[in-house]
């Protein structure tokens, strides 16, 4: 097991590992903390070479939480068969055989001494007694025994993850120390851009981010997805998700996501705020752009996003006109590489809402 792994099975341990939900945001919280460490790394190969760590331990680690699902639980723990202790009875001597000479009388005087009053042996029920007492002791001492080897096997993957032992040794003989990876659970604060300049926007908060969304595209329903020229959209998956990979070869091949005439009619004298989640395909960050042909309600003109590696959500806002009847579906179209290089992106959803003040 490696040490990425050792700690990715650490920190899941703090919550609920069971909630596939609570994985994915340890996972992408993983993936943040990276890209911040890796940042100023000027070798790509070496950047890539531990993205690629990383991933395999995530697989590994999500595979492991698979197989422990399938497993079926134990039914109890066994209980110890009980002993029972009785003192051993006093044999009697066996009697001597007889001979042909004459032989002494002792038999009378043991038979006698056997009559008196019999002394139990020392040791007998006060030993049954002291076998149930550590009996009885044994199963804490394993306990604490257990708890003690937890918290000493935490606090060295704790150790190892926050050291940077992980890293190869000339990332650590380098002149300037690397900051250490640390997995925090995922808090970003939401951010809005309402100018045509594009940037990525952080994740926003759960309580604001659940408010109020439709969704126009999820990759469980592909239908709301248009091609146009040689622009390609596959679905797929890996540990934080399903998405949707998205390709324009060129700044004319586009790739549509249908908004229905209702949403519009809904949206329709108010401020609309349109979401996108997306990451780079392979490390490979581009730029794409996104414009809107919103039926008889208008046009947004074009917004620009840097997409890089780890998830991001991209929020813009447009002010829609009111007393317009709408007569057919809009549609947002993508070009996933201004550049014309032909670079993929990742799409996770598509969502819109009314923006309130």
């Amino acid at each position: 097991m490696s040490d990425l792994e050792t700690a990715l099975r650490n920190t899941l341990s703090k919550g609920d590992a069971s909630d596939p939900a609570f994985r994915q945001r340890v996972y992408r919280s993983a993936m943040t903390a990276m890209e911040r460490a890796l940042a100023d790394h000027p070798d790509p190969d070496r950047r890539s070479r531990q993205r690629q760590r990383l991933m395999d331990a995530i697989r590994a680690t999500e595979a492991h939480h698979r197989r422990q699902r399938t497993q079926p639980e134990a039914s109890g723990r066994d209980e110890p068969p009980a002993v029972s202790v009785r003192p051993e009875p006093r044999r009697r001597p066996a009697p001597r055989p007889q001979s042909e000479t004459p032989q002494l009388r002792a038999e009378p005087r043991m038979e006698r001494a056997s009559s008196g009053p019999s002394f139990p042996e020392i040791g007998g029920e006060d030993r049954g007694t002291g076998q149930r007492s550590r009996a009885r002791r044994a199963p804490f001492a394993l306990m604490l025994t257990a708890v003690v080897a937890v918290a000493l096997l935490g606090s060295g993957a704790w150790w190892v993850f926050s050291t940077g032992a992980f890293q190869s040794t000339e990332e650590r003989d380098t002149s300037v120390p690397n900051p250490p990876l640390e997995l925090e659970n995922e808090s970003f604060p939401g951010s809005r851009d309402n100018a045509s300049s594009a940037g990525p926007a952080r994740i926003a908060a759960r309580s604001e981010a659940e408010s109020g969304w439709v969704t126009l595209f999820d990759p469980a329903d592909p239908t709301t997805v248009t091609l146009e020229g040689n622009a390609s959209a596959a679905i797929d998956s890996d540990p934080f998700g399903d998405f949707a990979r998205m390709v324009s070869p060129t700044v004319q091949d586009v790739i549509g996501i249908d908004v229905p005439p209702g949403t519009l009619e809904m949206l329709a004298g108010k401020t609309a705020q349109f979401s996108f989640v997306a990451r780079a395909d392979d490390d490979a960050e581009t730029q794409m752009s996104v414009t809107c042909e919103l039926a008889d309600l208008g046009e947004c003109g074009r917004r620009r996003f840097d997409v890089i590696a780890s998830d991001n959500e991209f929020l813009f806002s447009v002010d829609l006109p009111g007393g317009v009847g709408v007569s057919g579906p809009g549609r947002l179209k993508i070009v996933t590489d201004i550049s014309g290089a032909g670079r993929a992106v990742k799409i996770s959803s598509v969502r819109v809402r009314e923006l309130k003040p």
